[in-house]
């Protein structure tokens, strides 16, 4: 797998990652691969300051689906499939 393959599957196990939802045996190849990858590392900060920013925003239920459902037809604008 190259470089740049490796660092797309990393990018795309964030999320999962900060959701505490990763396996474990994919979690330690994240994390191994974050101590040496200064660009995906990168990715983890702004993904972990993004998902700190909306915990503490304070949105009325309607409003945070309404918020939720445009961002996640944004993601699949760029090319990220929801993963389920």
């Amino acid at each position: 797998m190259s470089s740049r393959d490796n660092c797309e599957t990393i990018a795309s196990q964030l999320w999962p990652y900060l959701d505490g939802i990763l396996p474990d045996s994919e979690k330690d190849r994240v994390v191994s691969h974050l101590e040496e990858c200064l660009t995906c590392a990168s990715h983890l900060d702004f993904a972990s300051s993004f998902l700190d920013a909306v915990h503490k925003a304070s949105f009325p239920e309607a409003e945070f689906e309404t918020i939720r459902a445009r961002v996640m037809r944004a993601l699949n604008e760029e090319g990220f499939a929801a993963q389920t």
